[in-house]
């Protein structure tokens, strides 16, 4: 079946006086429909880049240098600035981190959802005040027709989250980009939010890229992990291979951080060093200054990816 997003060598690099920052090196990914595919990693490893990436948002003075980003078959890279502002927001919709940024403080929360109505789907002003009010009701929003009135900073956190999520639905994206859409929440809401996506991915037969580095939120939710790490993907296979046999260095560790229930308690096992600097990353591969299996060739060269498994990928000298 032909993937909705197939991603082949993404570069996205930020030209400064300092020099060149790789902050996304060379990535390849594919999102079925129905499909919800996570980016793990640290922060700073180039997983909100990938996603302004995949919308064309990327801010001054990156750009992308490299690279194909298919959906349905079509090159977005490719396409006039034009055609791409009908399927940024349309076809494909982005939650971002914090929905403080992504609400307007002086407009009420269901004049900004009709604004996107507007712009996307073209209705009449019935058709849109009635649509606003469902898409409130569709994200759990109680007593949506008087909540349409609110302004965001008299609602809480998790019913900012869902406007943002009325909002990024209201064009019917086939493509849901979610960048940590929990942060800042309490465990029960960030539970609700998660069960919320997880609904009406299924609802609307969506595929979602859920950027997170969460592992609880990514085991629960995703079909399908890729684990990234200084820009570049490093591992990835289906939840459940990559949790329980995993095989780069780097997934060991982060689920090593994880404590687990019913284990007898005991210190976690912190992964030493720093991420490197994508303005300056070591010869060879990018983890081997970390990595406590690193020999002679992990400092001459980058690994490629390799299948060692159908399915699953990693970038590793210990499996070349």
């Amino acid at each position: 079946m032909t993937p909705l997003l197939e991603v082949r060598n993404l570069k996205t690099f930020f030209f400064t006086d300092g020099g060149i920052t790789k902050a996304v090196g060379g990535i390849d990914f594919s999102i079925h429909l129905g499909e919800t595919l996570a980016l793990v990693g640290e922060s700073g490893c180039g997983k909100s880049m990938t996603a302004l990436s995949l919308l064309r948002l990327v801010p001054s003075p990156g750009r992308i240098v490299e690279g194909e980003i298919l959906f349905k078959g079509d090159d977005l890279l490719r396409l006039p600035p034009i055609e791409m502002q009908r399927i940024r927001g349309n076809r494909i919709a982005m939650i971002f981190q914090e929905p403080m940024t992504s609400l307007n403080p002086v407009f009420r929360v269901g004049d900004q959802i009709a604004e996107v109505l507007q712009l996307h789907r073209g209705l009449n002003q019935g058709a849109i005040a009635e649509q606003t009010i469902e898409l409130l009701h569709q994200v759990g929003i109680p007593e949506p027709e008087l909540r349409s009135r609110d302004y965001p900073h008299q609602l809480s956190g998790g019913m900012r989250q869902r406007v943002v999520i009325a909002m990024a639905l209201a064009g019917k994206p086939q493509l849901l980009i979610a960048d940590e859409p929990t942060t800042a929440l309490d465990v029960t809401i960030q539970a609700q939010i998660m069960d919320l996506l997880d609904r009406l991915r299924t609802e609307r037969s969506m595929a979602t890229l859920l950027i997170s580095h969460d592992l609880g939120i990514v085991a629960e939710n995703a079909d399908k992990v890729a684990i990234m790490y200084a820009g570049l993907i490093v591992e990835s296979a289906t939840t459940e291979e990559l949790f329980n046999h995993p095989l780069h260095p780097y997934t060991e560790g982060l689920l090593a951080c994880v404590p687990k229930l019913g284990e007898e308690k005991k210190r976690l096992a912190p992964i030493p060093g720093q991420v490197p600097s994508a303005a300056n990353l070591p010869a060879g591969c990018s983890f081997r200054e970390r990595c406590p299996y690193a020999f002679s060739p992990c400092s001459k060269k980058q690994p490629s990816l390799q299948e060692t498994s159908p399915g699953h990928f990693v970038r590793c000298w210990k499996y070349q």
